[in-house]
């Protein structure tokens, strides 16, 4: 449900907030990706990079407020990103994203609901 970009910048976001460097490798993104959604995330004021540190690692970025008060709607303004709702959600996305899981479940099946009854002689 969630794109590849969108995963990423979760991960990046949770690194920053708890001052680890994990989602690179854990998600395998290039330093050329690092570096752009680094400045998508800052363009947004997500996050602000340190005074005088590198542009381009985790470590020289600061949260612009807790990670608690950043939405999952900040993250797809910031990103460009969209939700993948053309495939139902699967047990996979539930064990990776526990509570939230749950939250995006219900999205996509409303949403699939909703598409689902768009005919095309409507449009």
């Amino acid at each position: 449900m969630l794109t590849q970009q969108t995963q990423e910048a979760i991960a990046i976001l949770h690194d920053i907030a708890g001052h680890q460097a994990l989602a690179v490798e854990k998600e395998h993104i290039t330093p050329d990706e690092l570096a752009v959604m680094l400045a998508r995330l800052e363009r947004h004021k997500i996050v602000s990079r340190i005074p005088g540190a590198p542009v381009d690692e985790e470590s020289s970025y600061q949260l612009c407020r807790p990670l608690k008060d950043i939405s999952l709607l900040d993250v797809l303004e910031a990103t460009g990103e969209h939700l993948n709702c053309n495939h139902p959600t699967t047990e996979v996305f539930y064990s990776r994203y526990g509570r939230v899981a749950a939250k995006l479940g219900v999205v996509n099946h409303m949403t699939r609901l909703y598409l689902s009854e768009i005919k095309l002689i409507d449009c």
